[in-house]
């Protein structure tokens, strides 16, 4: 036997078994199991989603914080300049 035969018995071998697999939990599970089943999965998918953009929000959040430290920082900075020149000028007159 080929390799590519080997592959394709052992492929064609776990599909069926996939197969079989579906078709009994098909018979053993109703349409309200179903319903149950899609329910807590969109529950599930809902609260990560929600998650997700909750932590974006957070870090865009400590992000926009971090820049308006920045900003005061450069802004104390510079009124301590002007100051020091104020009194700079101040002491040159005199």
């Amino acid at each position: 036997m080929s390799i590519t035969t080997d592959l394709s018995a052992k492929l064609t071998s776990l599909l069926s078994y996939i197969a079989s697999f579906f078709t009994a939990a098909g018979s053993y599970v109703n349409d309200m199991d179903i319903g149950v089943l899609v329910g807590v999965l969109c529950a599930v998918f809902t609260a990560f989603i929600n998650w997700f953009y909750q932590n974006r929000k957070r870090q865009g959040e400590k992000h926009i914080q971090t820049l308006q430290a920045q900003l005061l920082a450069k802004q104390l900075q510079h009124i301590e300049q002007e100051r020091c020149s104020h009194v700079l000028d101040d002491i040159h007159k005199d």
